[in-house]
Protein backbone atom coordinates (compact mmCIF):
# COMPACT_ATOMS: atom_id res chain seq x y z
CA UNK A 1 0.00 0.00 0.00
CA UNK A 2 1.67 3.58 -1.29
CA UNK A 3 0.60 6.43 1.03
CA UNK A 4 0.43 9.19 -0.57
CA UNK A 5 0.80 12.75 0.59
CA UNK A 6 -1.97 15.77 0.14
CA UNK A 7 -0.66 19.01 -0.22
CA UNK A 8 -0.98 21.40 2.30
CA UNK A 9 -0.24 24.65 0.86
CA UNK A 10 1.68 26.76 -0.97
CA UNK A 11 5.83 27.18 -0.20
CA UNK A 12 6.97 30.02 0.35
CA UNK A 13 9.11 30.28 -3.00
CA UNK A 14 6.57 29.66 -5.25
CA UNK A 15 5.27 33.07 -3.48
CA UNK A 16 7.68 34.55 -3.92
CA UNK A 17 8.54 33.42 -7.80
CA UNK A 18 4.66 34.59 -8.95
CA UNK A 19 5.05 37.90 -6.61
CA UNK A 20 8.63 38.52 -8.66
CA UNK A 21 7.06 37.57 -12.01
CA UNK A 22 4.07 40.53 -11.04
CA UNK A 23 6.66 42.98 -10.59
CA UNK A 24 8.17 42.48 -14.00
CA UNK A 25 4.61 42.67 -15.60
CA UNK A 26 4.14 46.17 -13.83
CA UNK A 27 7.38 47.18 -14.10
CA UNK A 28 6.78 46.49 -17.60
CA UNK A 29 3.29 47.90 -18.29
CA UNK A 30 4.51 51.02 -16.46
CA UNK A 31 7.87 51.51 -19.03
CA UNK A 32 4.92 51.03 -21.95
CA UNK A 33 2.49 53.80 -20.41
CA UNK A 34 5.21 56.39 -20.34
CA UNK A 35 6.36 55.22 -23.71
CA UNK A 36 2.77 56.00 -24.93
CA UNK A 37 2.59 59.10 -23.11
CA UNK A 38 5.91 60.48 -24.90
CA UNK A 39 4.41 59.54 -28.34
CA UNK A 40 1.36 61.13 -27.06
CA UNK A 41 3.07 64.16 -26.48
CA UNK A 42 5.04 64.11 -29.88
CA UNK A 43 1.99 63.67 -31.81
CA UNK A 44 0.24 67.19 -29.71
CA UNK A 45 2.97 69.22 -31.08
CA UNK A 46 3.17 68.15 -34.36
CA UNK A 47 -0.75 69.14 -34.54
CA UNK A 48 0.27 72.48 -32.95
CA UNK A 49 2.96 72.72 -35.48
CA UNK A 50 0.49 71.71 -38.40
CA UNK A 51 -2.24 73.88 -37.25
CA UNK A 52 0.24 76.93 -37.00
CA UNK A 53 1.19 76.49 -39.93
CA UNK A 54 -2.13 75.92 -41.75
CA UNK A 55 -2.65 79.39 -40.08
CA UNK A 56 -0.24 81.22 -41.55
CA UNK A 57 -1.24 79.63 -45.24
CA UNK A 58 -4.65 81.12 -44.36
CA UNK A 59 -3.40 84.36 -43.52
CA UNK A 60 -1.16 85.12 -46.33
CA UNK A 61 -4.34 83.46 -48.70
CA UNK A 62 -6.24 86.50 -46.97
CA UNK A 63 -3.63 89.42 -48.02
CA UNK A 64 -2.72 88.41 -51.31
CA UNK A 65 -0.73 90.97 -52.45
CA UNK A 66 1.43 91.44 -49.66
CA UNK A 67 2.11 88.05 -49.72
CA UNK A 68 3.09 88.33 -53.79
CA UNK A 69 5.22 91.07 -52.85
CA UNK A 70 7.59 89.35 -50.02
CA UNK A 71 5.92 91.29 -47.23
CA UNK A 72 5.50 87.79 -44.95
CA UNK A 73 9.29 88.46 -44.18
CA UNK A 74 9.79 86.95 -40.71
CA UNK A 75 13.19 89.23 -40.10
CA UNK A 76 10.69 92.27 -41.02
CA UNK A 77 7.88 90.99 -38.58
CA UNK A 78 6.75 93.29 -36.25
CA UNK A 79 3.39 94.83 -34.19
CA UNK A 80 1.46 97.39 -35.78
CA UNK A 81 -1.35 98.58 -33.46
CA UNK A 82 -3.19 100.81 -36.11
CA UNK A 83 -4.38 96.94 -37.59
CA UNK A 84 -6.38 96.96 -34.31
CA UNK A 85 -8.18 100.11 -35.11
CA UNK A 86 -11.52 100.81 -36.74
CA UNK A 87 -9.15 102.67 -39.09
CA UNK A 88 -6.88 99.82 -40.19
CA UNK A 89 -3.71 99.55 -41.92
CA UNK A 90 -1.84 99.34 -44.85
CA UNK A 91 -1.65 95.82 -46.37
CA UNK A 92 2.29 95.41 -45.84
CA UNK A 93 1.81 96.45 -42.71
CA UNK A 94 -0.95 93.55 -41.68
CA UNK A 95 1.66 91.47 -43.13
CA UNK A 96 4.57 92.27 -40.51
CA UNK A 97 1.30 92.34 -37.75
CA UNK A 98 0.22 89.18 -38.89
CA UNK A 99 3.77 87.41 -39.06
CA UNK A 100 4.68 89.09 -35.57
CA UNK A 101 1.38 87.21 -34.35
CA UNK A 102 2.25 84.17 -35.48
CA UNK A 103 5.56 83.93 -34.66
CA UNK A 104 4.40 84.79 -31.09
CA UNK A 105 1.93 81.67 -31.29
CA UNK A 106 4.75 79.67 -32.89
CA UNK A 107 6.63 80.26 -29.89
CA UNK A 108 4.27 79.75 -27.42
CA UNK A 109 2.13 76.60 -28.32
CA UNK A 110 5.75 74.58 -29.02
CA UNK A 111 9.01 74.66 -26.67
CA UNK A 112 11.76 76.52 -28.62
CA UNK A 113 9.26 76.95 -31.31
CA UNK A 114 10.37 79.21 -34.32
CA UNK A 115 9.13 79.41 -37.90
CA UNK A 116 9.88 80.88 -41.18
CA UNK A 117 8.32 81.37 -44.23
CA UNK A 118 9.09 81.67 -47.96
CA UNK A 119 9.31 80.75 -51.30
CA UNK A 120 11.21 77.50 -51.91
CA UNK A 121 11.72 74.64 -54.29
CA UNK A 122 12.92 72.27 -51.62
CA UNK A 123 11.13 72.66 -48.47
CA UNK A 124 12.26 69.68 -46.63
CA UNK A 125 15.44 71.00 -46.60
CA UNK A 126 16.94 73.69 -43.39
CA UNK A 127 19.57 73.05 -40.62
CA UNK A 128 17.21 74.82 -38.14
CA UNK A 129 15.77 77.46 -37.50
CA UNK A 130 18.57 80.20 -37.79
CA UNK A 131 19.21 78.46 -41.37
CA UNK A 132 16.35 77.84 -42.81
CA UNK A 133 17.82 77.42 -46.46
CA UNK A 134 15.44 78.88 -48.72
CA UNK A 135 16.31 78.96 -52.48
CA UNK A 136 13.75 81.57 -53.83
CA UNK A 137 13.00 79.57 -56.94
CA UNK A 138 9.33 78.64 -57.79
CA UNK A 139 5.68 80.06 -57.05
CA UNK A 140 5.18 77.56 -53.83
CA UNK A 141 5.24 79.18 -50.75
CA UNK A 142 6.88 76.68 -47.68
CA UNK A 143 6.51 77.51 -44.17
CA UNK A 144 8.93 75.53 -41.78
CA UNK A 145 8.70 75.07 -38.29
CA UNK A 146 10.94 73.83 -35.93
CA UNK A 147 10.61 72.63 -32.05
CA UNK A 148 12.58 70.57 -29.13
CA UNK A 149 10.12 67.52 -29.45
CA UNK A 150 11.82 65.84 -27.46
CA UNK A 151 12.73 69.25 -24.79
CA UNK A 152 16.56 67.94 -24.56
CA UNK A 153 17.67 72.04 -24.76
CA UNK A 154 17.96 71.34 -28.52
CA UNK A 155 16.64 70.87 -31.90
CA UNK A 156 17.15 67.86 -34.37
CA UNK A 157 16.66 67.66 -38.08
CA UNK A 158 18.25 65.02 -38.23
CA UNK A 159 16.61 61.29 -38.48
CA UNK A 160 15.36 59.43 -36.61
CA UNK A 161 14.29 62.37 -34.32
CA UNK A 162 13.30 65.58 -37.06
CA UNK A 163 11.61 68.12 -34.80
CA UNK A 164 10.38 70.23 -38.06
CA UNK A 165 7.34 70.11 -40.09
CA UNK A 166 6.98 71.60 -43.57
CA UNK A 167 4.12 72.64 -45.55
CA UNK A 168 3.94 74.08 -49.18
CA UNK A 169 0.93 75.88 -50.97
CA UNK A 170 0.42 78.31 -53.93
CA UNK A 171 -1.97 81.41 -53.27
Amino acid sequence: MILRRRQQGVSLIEVLVSTLILAIGLVGVAGLQAFALKNNQSAEMRSQASALAYDLADRMRGNVAAANAGMYNPATASEQSSCRTLTGCAMGEMAQDEMQRWIDNVEDALPMGEGWVCIDSTPNDGAGPGNPQCDGNGTRFAVKIWWDDDRDGEISVEAPNIERLAITFQL
